[in-house]
């Protein structure tokens, strides 16, 4: 009765042991250093006797050598420096522990004695349940409570000793930095971390604090930087909250050594991963390494993680194709309203000339809809290929954004406010902002940006495109939960191209058998609510396209209808799902359907070249005194060059 377990305490390694494997460490580096420098000297001193027109490039061959062996130094020395801070905290543990041993000891001997007592009296369990006994209870789990803590505290000692050893690795290979762990702190570089730490806690300081941030984070050497990015803030790895001018950011980063370059993609991933006006490559590197050292972080939970490996999936190839387009995380916020926000690029931004932009609408989220988001986004980019083949090739990029906080689906009454939209609108806007005025001060602004919108994203992009500061190319809703009249009058007031006849190429197209979005539309103007509007409607001024499926009226080739509300159609034909989801393969941007073609035309430019197709026919079937009536299945084929005839002639 009232044993203290001890074990959580057992299994610690010897301090002694840690010291003696890491003595060694900095001696050994610093041979290698020593060893690789006199090398060097020798190298270099065939300057005298070798004249050939290659001999810069020859004798410069050791430099990336010496400075790899500076770097095995450095991480050599970090490793020194957490093994012993690691034997000085087990030291200390050890003496804490003792402590409490000793004290489980006293209290298991005086345990035993009060029982011993108990057994020679005729109500033993009486007077083990009295005051002493109760006593007993409370101190033994008082132990137990301590045990405990300590146990953590050991274990918190070996992740910090893990976490210092995992920071060595630099993520461009091509530029050797190392964290040093500190090993030099100027006063300068103190008063920058406490400077950069205040504007951490006062939130960043809108503007004017992150353009102040990047300035100290300027004036850190890459050793200094690493450092500082050693504490795995939530700042660090969310990025900054207000965006500096473009030009600025662009001026600023390519103001930095590659040595500080490099170590900003690890000490403050959220900050580049995020920066507007940094090229989107070295964006998807910086973003890559921050969802790792999440993913890796022994802080993350089990499902947390979960979450974070559909980003993992989402960044696999489509298909095994060689010639698969790439795919790279080009923003990504770990925690939004207690929730990561990502977007996934499919090509190249940074040199593609058409880039499409694709918001999605209600219950997107990572854990619940990036998946399929990106594999919409996927079908729009094939699409797209389609769309141009026999125009020449149009290097592309389409981005499966799912960068707002979107409405939960009903019986939330979320998705019948726009307050997420609005606040969406701002998010959305500032990353197609960001994005022209980034391909611009990159030099590479040769392109057309378009946006195409789902359902709730149709709401959300409509705030955006009013708001933006350089137009785009095209707009394209599909499925609209409809938009807030009150706040978009009509496309006049969308920040959208216009066509020869100064009509805004705005494109919009809703499928009959699209259930969702008009109980969307009608319930936003509930609870005495203004309400939205159909932006099918004349009203807005858009230019609407069929999503019925139909016949190519030259070829006779068939294209789906859209048989519910989802981008990506899953319901089985016939089952209750189907009611207001999509059949398999019928969804909005599924290939093959009439309304993925439209929107792949609309997205490439070329939403005046949308057919007009023959309307789907059903097979015939019998029926009463020898009669035939088109009442059967619908004819899911190409048609023959018969059929193809006599549709025409209808």
């Amino acid at each position: 009765m009232y044993q203290v377990d001890a074990s959580a305490m057992d299994g610690w390694p010897d301090p002694e042991a840690l010291e003696m494997a890491a003595n060694p460490l900095t001696e050994n580096a610093q041979g290698i250093v020593n060893i690789v420098q006199m090398a060097a000297s020798e190298w270099s001193a065939m300057a005298d006797a070798y004249r050939a027109p290659e001999a810069p490039e020859l004798l410069a061959l050791f430099k990336p050598v010496t400075q790899k062996s500076e770097g095995i130094r450095a991480g050599l020395a970090v490793v020194y420096r957490a093994l012993m801070a690691y034997a000085d905290d087990i030291r200390d543990l050890n003496r804490r522990r003792a402590l409490l041993l000793d004290e489980i000891g006293q209290f298991h001997r005086e345990r035993d004695r009060y029982e011993e007592r108990a057994a020679f009296m005729e109500q033993a369990g009486d007077l083990l349940a009295s005051s002493g006994g109760a006593a007993l209870a409370l101190r033994a789990a008082d132990l137990e409570r301590r045990v405990r803590l300590l146990a953590s505290q050991h274990e918190q000692a070996q992740q910090d000793c893990a976490r210092q050893i995992n920071r060595i690795y630099s993520i461009d290979p091509s530029v050797p930095v190392y964290y040093d762990g500190g090993a030099a702190r100027e006063f300068r570089a103190d008063f920058t971390r406490f400077r950069l730490q205040k504007l951490e806690a006062s939130g960043g300081g809108g503007t004017e604090g992150a353009v102040e941030t990047l300035a100290l984070l300027k004036s850190m050497s890459a050793g200094e930087l690493l450092d500082y990015g050693s504490a795995e803030t939530d700042y660090l790895r969310n990025g900054l909250k207000a965006q500096p001018a473009v030009a600025y950011v662009q001026g600023w980063w390519t103001g930095l050594t590659s040595e500080q370059q490099a170590a900003l993609l690890v000490a403050a991933p959220g900050i580049i991963g995020n920066l507007n006006g940094i090229p989107y490559a070295v964006r998807a590197k910086a973003n890559r390494a921050n969802l790792d050292a999440i993913y890796n972080d022994t802080r993350t939970s089990e499902g947390d993680k979960a979450v974070l490996r559909v980003i993992y999936d989402s960044l696999l190839p489509a298909d095994d194709r060689t010639d698969a387009p790439p795919r790279s995380i080009v923003s990504f916020t770990p925690d939004d309203n207690s929730k990561p926000l990502v977007a996934i690029a499919i090509g190249d931004l940074d040199t593609a000339a058409n880039v499409t932009w694709n918001v999605p609408g209600m219950k997107t989220t990572v854990a619940d809809g990036l998946e399929s988001w990106t594999k919409s986004a996927q079908d729009l980019y094939d699409g797209q290929g389609r769309a141009v083949e026999g125009t020449g090739n149009l290097s592309r990029a389409v981005v499966s954004w799912v960068g707002y906080d979107t409405p939960e689906a009903p019986p939330s009454g979320e998705v019948l406010s726009t307050d997420l939209a609005k606040a969406g609108g701002v998010k959305l806007a500032a990353a197609l902002d960001g994005f022209s005025e980034t391909r611009a001060v990159l030099g590479e602004n040769a392109m057309k940006l378009n946006v195409v919108a789902h359902s709730y994203g149709t709401t959300t992009a409509s705030y955006a495109l009013k708001t933006i500061s350089h137009e785009v190319a095209t707009a394209t809703f599909f499925g609209s939960a409809g938009i807030a009249g009150q706040d978009v009058g009509s496309t006049e007031d969308l920040h959208v191209s216009k066509d020869i006849d100064g009509g805004a190429e705005v494109y919009l197209t809703a499928a009959s058998e699209d259930r969702v979005a008009p109980w969307g539309i009608m319930g936003s103007g509930l609870r005495g609510r203004e309400g939205r509007l159909d932006p099918t409607g004349e009203w807005f001024g858009g230019k609407t396209f069929s999503s019925e499926g139909g016949y190519d009226p030259d070829t006779g080739h068939f294209y789906k209808r859209t048989t519910g509300h989802d981008a990506k159609g899953w319901a089985v034909n016939g089952s209750g799902n189907s009611l207001f989801a999509a059949t398999e393969l019928h969804g909005y941007l599924d290939p093959d359907t009439e309304s993925a073609r439209n929107i792949a035309m609309t997205s490439t430019g070329r939403g005046g070249q949308i057919k007009h197709l023959l309307p789907l026919r059903r097979e015939t079937q019998a029926g009463y005194g020898g009669m035939y009536f088109s009442n059967g299945s619908w004819i899911e084929r190409d048609l023959t060059l018969e059929e193809l005839a006599e549709e025409r002639g209808k």
